[in-house]
This record gives structure tokens, C-alpha cells and sequence, in this order.
């Protein structure tokens, strides 16, 4: 995996996460409207982590379209080969 790619992973991921969970919690509170967009905007950022995460592995960044099943996507990512084994030394 390589380096330059495992912060941006780990940002787009936790806060597409953190982003999603918040909007759920605000959908059902009352706030719909608010809750969709933020739900919305965590998944995007979720599927670019993912993507950073596809092209760390040396896949193509295509694959982070995986991420639209959240965390189903991200264990399929999970188990691609890595490419760049020599690059985690």
C-alpha cells in the first residue's frame, strides 16, 4: 500500500463514516432535510476515501465506487491484492 495514499484513506473514510452516522442520527430526530444532506455529503467523502484507499492498493480508483455499499464496499477493498507490497516496507 502506498503511503501517500493511506491519510487520505483514513480522512475520507472516518469522516464519510462520522458524516453518515450524523446525518441518520439527524433524520431521525426531525431535521430530515438536514439529515439527507449530510448523510449524502458523508457518502460522497466515504466513496473518494474509498477510492484513495483502490488506488493506495494499486487498483484502479473506480473501484471506491465499491463504497456505495459502506461498509460491505470497504471489506471488499479490504481483500484486493495489494499491488505495491514492496511499497509497505
Amino acid at each position: 500500500m502506498l503511503a501517500e495514499y493511506k491519510r487520505t484513506t483514513n480522512i475520507g473514510v472516518g469522516l464519510g463514516l462520522i458524516g453518515s452516522i450524523i446525518g441518520r442520527v439527524l433524520m431521525e430526530s426531525g431535521s430530515e432535510d438536514l439529515g439527507v444532506l449530510i448523510a449524502l455529503v458523508g457518502l460522497g467523502v466515504f466513496i473518494w476515501g474509498c477510492s484513495q484507499y483502490a488506488k493506495a492498493k494499486g487498483h484502479s480508483p473506480l473501484w471506491g465506487a465499491l463504497g456505495i455499499l459502506s461498509l460491505i464496499g470497504l471489506l471488499v477493498l479490504f481483500f484486493l491484492p495489494d499491488r505495491h507490497k514492496e511499497a509497505a516496507a
